[in-house]
């Protein structure tokens, strides 16, 4: 491409002239290039998915997010290369322009903020996991399961956000996930059940507070109390489990949901459990009954005859 050259951007918008815009999106003027990754995602098809995908490792956060919200319109055309990003790093070097460099790159975020990254690559597979949450096809559903064992932090942060959007269809690889001889995935997989807010993510959960790692128990029994109502009944029967650890988180969510229906469950177990299990059925009772309006009345005071 000749460098300087200019573009009338609302002319190929208005020809709709797809190629014209795909020269546009390589300028060297930033402006140039967000304003043809964000007119591509009006009217572009399959053919606009490649240059939109080398953008999102642009340097300029502006160009990067117009090149998200355009693949984020253009949907099914963008699934499968945006899941080949995930499930093949190397992949997102195919989108680099000849000559780039390989080595870190300094990226420019809002109000002119800089720091390094390692590669255009590694943002082209952040931004493809957000983008295929966003799209919610369910052919992303099983990649961005995996990417939760990505190397990359980011890349896993972004599956995580990206995966709850999915709902019911996310809960049975995630439950899969909760077996996985990896304590962190065990971890992350919980935390993205409870996101989910899916009825059918509640018992799965209850199986995780069986773990044998205190933490993975403890983000099942974070995930089932943001589950809110639809986990009480579960949690209420889980309070007579066989398992102790069973029993202690599900008074521990029961406490957090606030459900007043929890209060008989967790009066037998505050009779019958032991020290610890008295303890924290009895706080979750007085907490529910403060939340609800049920708590011991206030004494009256004093009448002067």
């Amino acid at each position: 491409m000749e460098q300087g050259r200019r573009f009338n951007i609302d002319r190929l918008r208005a020809e709709e002239d797809v190629n014209g815009l795909v020269e546009a999106i390589e300028s060297d003027d930033g402006l140039t290039r967000q304003r043809a990754a964000l007119a591509l995602g009006d009217f572009g098809g399959a053919e606009a998915v490649g240059p939109l995908i080398r953008a999102l490792g642009d340097p300029l956060t502006a160009v990067r997010e117009a090149a998200a919200d355009s693949l984020t319109l253009l949907g099914s055309p963008a699934v499968g290369p945006l899941v080949e990003l995930l499930d093949n790093p190397e992949a997102a070097g195919r989108y680099d322009k000849p000559g780039a460099a390989a080595g870190p790159t300094t990226v420019t975020g809002p109000g002119g903020r800089t720091w390094e990254i390692a590669t255009g690559r590694d943002l082209r597979r952040v931004y493809a996991a957000a983008i295929l949450g966003e799209i919610s096809d369910p052919a992303a559903v099983e990649p961005l399961v995996r990417a939760l064992k990505d190397a990359s932090d980011d890349l896993r942060c972004q599956a995580s956000g990206a995966l709850p959007k999915f709902g019911s269809g996310a809960v049975e690889p995630l439950t899969a996930m909760l077996a996985d001889a990896d304590t962190d995935v065990r971890i992350v997989a919980a935390g993205v059940l409870g996101d989910t807010g899916n009825p059918a993510a509640v018992e799965p959960l209850i199986g995780a507070l069986r773990d044998e790692n205190v933490d993975v128990r403890g983000a099942a029994g974070g995930a089932l109390f943001r589950m809110g109502d639809a986990a009480v009944e579960p949690l209420i029967a889980a309070t007579k489990d066989a398992d102790r650890n069973v029993r202690l988180y599900a008074a521990g969510a029961l406490k957090y949901i606030g459900n007043p229906r929890a209060i008989d469950a967790l009066q037998d177990l505050a009779r019958n459990g032991d020290t610890e299990e008295r303890s924290v059925a009895q706080d979750a009772i007085e907490a529910i009954r403060m939340v609800s309006g049920k708590g011991a009345p206030e004494p009256s005071p004093p009448t002067s005859r």
